[in-house]
């Protein structure tokens, strides 16, 4: 009995110390008392069990004091009210932090009570400190008050620092930079006193894509005029990032024109601009966020200067006008593509950006500090106006690429990769889906082939022909199996003497057509070869001869333009065997030379017209590439060779003398390749 008796006092001081944590002391003293009842009420019990003498007013006085202890420890604890914080990305109205404004927020807050100001609610939080909003006493003013949280006073460094961001900031004098009164503090209450703004940071604006182009750029040269003045005054923001960005409310005005007010943007949150490191990172000696806007030789931890802060502006300029970051991911995989990476043009993300505009974003990230323009420089450029009309495609040569993308089906980029212009969307009024064939007359109008499965009388043709400017001039083809109408056009291609070719890979013929779209004729057939195809996969026309991909017999069939089969071409796989080799690309180049791609060997051949072989380019698979999908091949003004395999999102750029130059990207997988040439500069011949 006294042993079990024992156990139970055990047990009930434990719970009583479990309790410790809600009330302190107070349950300790509690618990000890439950166990001094309790052993009373064992030496009572012995002592009447072994005849003894028991004490029956200790044992009430200790059943008493236990059965209030009892009570008290099983009383209802009040519950804890949660500390978990607002979400980062957050979108409704802000202040001068541009986080979530608190409503209702307590008036108990880390920032005590300070003398000289009234509190009255909490109207940001970052990750080291929160704003509140107050009245000063001396002139009734509506002031901002920036508290560092409880937790990174007792850093010595950070307060330091918090202090040296309000000296830096009394010293500065601009229209778009938040101005500070004072800094102070009262015992363990550090705070910086600022100018208060009531409106939106530009990080809100972006996610609720708020902004215009023009509003972006117009914003964009006010940050960076206040910009260049701290870099004047010898100072390096080192933190330049969307929430460091407020627009002021009714800064934004839309009639007659997009405008913004001069004095409507406002640079802030100088914290690190005396550290020599990011300061979340130095201050906490921890990771805190995504390092997005971080230049590269920041990222590697190299000295930096002001032209780290122009690529950051750079970062934010992207996003402003994409809406999307040029990074994304973790901390380590977005440190590895500020260093290593660059990001897709704004341009081919957002097709509405102007080139000039995406030039400047561009130069602006270089990762070569060196090549960045200065701050000057970009102001210039956008004084100097990135809305012009767009200018007339005059470059040698453009590689016309039709991509699976809902806006911008049909994009013409130069020969360094770079969007020069884009036409169409996946819609009922444009392109039901993207176009399976381009091609260009030497007037530089497009001739696409837009495969419609809708037939009868009022069922649309499916090839189109368009302006250089985008404008259809006319359509023909109908579904249907009649002469001039196909099932599935899946190739085109336009001789230099003016005859547009149509593949259809239902019917496996080639029909030929005026550039005005009128019926010629047609050839083909199904077959063993010797002008008849089995999977027939593309065509290609020089200005004597029409080639066709016949891949089914793996071989490449030639025709007079007038239809008429001349030979093929094929490739044993040894010299010992009668199996051919799988052929999957073909292109012609401006010597009439065809370029043929073997999928055994991996390379692309060159036939001269004399029956020679020239150089060879070597195709090496690249990521998230069907191997067994077509590639499109086509030569520029200058012998370059380019070659996109359908599917993927990559165009390979060979050199004359075989190398590869370049891969460049399109963003968006490729349905089908052709390169225009506008005038020749022919290469010499590689033997």
């Amino acid at each position: 009995m006294t042993l079990f008796l024992l156990l139970v006092i055990f047990a009930l001081s434990v719970f009583a110390c479990l309790r410790l944590s809600a009330s302190g002391l107070t349950w300790l003293v509690v618990g000890l008392a439950t166990a001094f009842a309790l052993y009373q009420l064992v030496v009572n019990l012995d002592a009447h069990v072994a005849g003894g003498v028991a004490q029956p007013g200790r044992a009430v006085a200790a059943l008493t004091l236990a059965g209030l202890t009892l009570g008290v420890a099983f009383a209802p604890t009040p519950r804890r009210r949660s500390r978990k914080g607002p979400a980062r990305r957050v979108n409704p109205k802000t202040t001068i932090t541009g986080r979530r404004r608190q409503s209702g927020a307590s008036r108990k807050t880390e920032a005590g009570e300070l003398s000289g100001f009234e509190r009255q609610d909490r109207v940001g939080i970052g990750g080291m400190a929160s704003v509140y909003r107050a009245i000063r006493n001396s002139d009734h003013k509506v002031v901002a008050l920036k508290i560092p949280q409880e937790k990174f006073v007792a850093d010595a460094k950070f307060v330091r620092r918090f202090h040296r961001e309000a000296e830096v900031l009394m010293r500065l004098d601009h229209q778009n930079i938040i101005k500070v009164f004072g800094h102070a503090n009262e015992g363990s209450i550090h705070y910086i006193a600022m100018e208060f703004i009531e409106g939106d940071s530009l990080e809100s604006l972006i996610e609720s894509r708020r902004l215009s182009l023009a509003h972006s750029v117009e914003i964009m040269r006010l940050t960076a005029d206040a910009l260049r003045y701290i870099h004047k005054q010898g100072i390096i923001h080192r933190d330049i990032k969307p929430g460091n960005i407020m627009v002021v409310k009714g800064a934004l005005s839309a009639d007659p024109e997009p405008r913004v007010d001069p004095n409507g943007v406002k640079l802030m949150d100088f914290g690190i601009a005396a550290g020599k490191v990011l300061t979340r990172l130095t201050m906490t000696g921890a990771r805190v966020g995504t390092p997005v806007y971080m230049s590269p030789e920041q990222a590697r931890g190299l000295k930096i200067d002001h032209r780290s802060d122009i690529y950051s502006l750079g970062l934010v300029f992207y996003e402003m006008v994409t809406g999307v970051t040029a990074f994304k991911g973790g901390y380590e995989a977005v440190v590895h593509q500020q260093i290593f990476q660059t990001p897709a043009p704004p341009r081919q993300v957002n097709l509405d950006v102007p080139q000039s505009l995406n030039e400047l974003i561009m130069r602006m990230i270089e990762k070569d500090p060196d090549k960045r323009p200065s701050l000057t420089e970009v102001i210039t450029a956008i004084e100097g106006g990135l809305f012009g009309e767009q200018a007339a495609l005059t470059a040698p040569s453009q590689l016309v690429v039709s991509v699976n993308a809902r806006k911008g089906v049909v994009r013409l980029l130069d020969t360094r990769g770079n969007l020069e212009r884009s036409l169409g969307a996946l819609a009922a009024d444009s392109f039901p889906v993207p176009p399976l064939a381009v091609g260009a007359d030497a007037s530089l109008n497009l001739f696409l082939s837009v495969f419609d499965y809708r037939s009868g009388d009022a069922g649309p043709n499916m090839i189109r022909k368009l302006a250089p400017d985008g404008k259809e001039l006319l359509t023909f083809g109908a579904r249907g199996l009649k002469p001039g109408e196909f099932l599935y056009p899946a190739g085109i291609a336009v001789s230099p003497v003016g005859e547009v070719f149509v593949l259809d890979t239902e019917t496996v013929t080639i029909q030929r057509f005026t550039l005005d779209g009128d019926y010629l004729g047609k050839f083909g057939g199904r077959g063993r070869g010797r002008g008849v195809f089995d999977d027939p996969r593309a065509i290609v026309a020089s200005d004597q001869y029409l080639y066709v991909l016949d891949y089914g017999n793996r071989q490449v069939q030639r025709f007079t333009l007038g239809g008429e089969f001349m030979n093929r071409y094929s490739f044993r796989l040894s010299q010992d065997s009668e199996e051919l080799r799988v052929l999957d690309g073909i292109g012609v180049d401006s010597r009439g030379a065809l370029l043929i791609s073997e999928a055994n060997g991996g390379k692309i051949r060159t036939l001269r017209l004399d029956g020679k072989q020239g150089q060879s380019y070597l195709i090496e698979p690249l990521q998230g590439e069907d191997i067994t999908a077509t590639i499109d091949i086509g030569v520029d003004h200058e012998s370059f060779v380019y070659a996109a395999r359908r599917g993927g999102h990559f165009i390979r750029k060979f050199a004359p003398d075989g190398a590869l130059v370049s891969t460049l990207e399109t963003y968006a997988p490729i349905v089908a390749l052709s390169v225009i040439v506008r005038e020749h500069v022919l290469a010499p011949v590689v033997a």
